[in-house]
């Protein structure tokens, strides 16, 4: 009898995407290590809070505020907000882009005492965005070795207290390839995950560029997070 035709779900991309990712109020909350580094005395958290859809790039895309820094001071306050925009939609994943934005404020007790001129702002307000022009997409139930290449445009724009300070436009090349089901053993136990390498051209389209290898889970309670990640380019 021939054998039994391969289940094609057993190599597809697609089981390593997980849609609760995308659902407003997730909550992911990680620890990692760069390799060759000590666990317990080097290693890092990052938190990644869905915030649900907002206005961006003209679009209303999903965003996932992937960093908040409160600094508080008896005189100064300052808050850091990082986010990334991207959807999940016809089984193609979207990247809209990301922003930065600044918050700071003295207060005015403080600012009376030392006898601040009035031309130093009590508050000031920054922004900083990347968006891609139309936004990169990507399958998610991809093959392995299928490659697919998306052009696009970056704008990075700076603000100032609502005022443009700084905006430029360059063209922009996306490359996803994915090599296949991969075993990764980690220090919660040996998980199969789906490996991709993600190749992004900013500006000239032979100039430089910034390659990422990754690790996605293709099962399990950690389905669709990131189990590994690599930059080729590092020492």
């Amino acid at each position: 009898a021939p054998a039994p035709a391969p289940d094609p779900q057993a190599e597809s991309s697609a089981p390593c995407f997980n849609e609760a990712d995308f659902r407003e109020g997730t909550l992911l909350d990680f620890e990692a290590v760069v390799p060759g580094k000590d666990l317990e005395t080097d290693s890092f958290r990052r938190k990644s809070v869905t915030e649900g859809r907002e206005a961006f790039a003209g679009a209303t895309p999903v965003a996932f505020n992937v960093g908040t820094e409160v600094s508080s001071y008896p005189a100064f306050e300052q808050r850091i907000v990082k986010k990334e925009y991207k959807d999940l939609v016809g089984g193609n994943l979207f990247l809209y882009g990301k922003s930065t934005s600044y918050h700071s404020k003295i207060d005015d007790k403080f600012a009376d005492d030392m006898k601040l001129p009035a031309i130093v702002p009590r508050e000031y307000t920054g922004y900083a965005s990347q968006v891609f022009e139309p936004p990169f997409s990507f399958p998610i139930d991809m093959k392995p070795g299928q490659v697919v290449s998306k052009e696009s445009s970056v704008t990075k724009t700076e603000t100032s207290n609502g005022s443009v300070v700084s905006t430029r436009t360059l063209p922009a090349k996306g490359e996803l390839s994915y090599s296949g089901r991969e075993k990764l053993e980690t220090p919660l136990g040996t998980f199969s995950t789906c490996k991709f390498t993600l190749k992004l051209t900013l500006g000239s389209l032979v100039g430089p560029s910034a390659t990422k290898e990754f690790w996605l889970a293709a099962e399990g309670p950690y389905r669709g997070q990131l189990l590994k990640g690599v930059d080729p380019k590092s020492p």
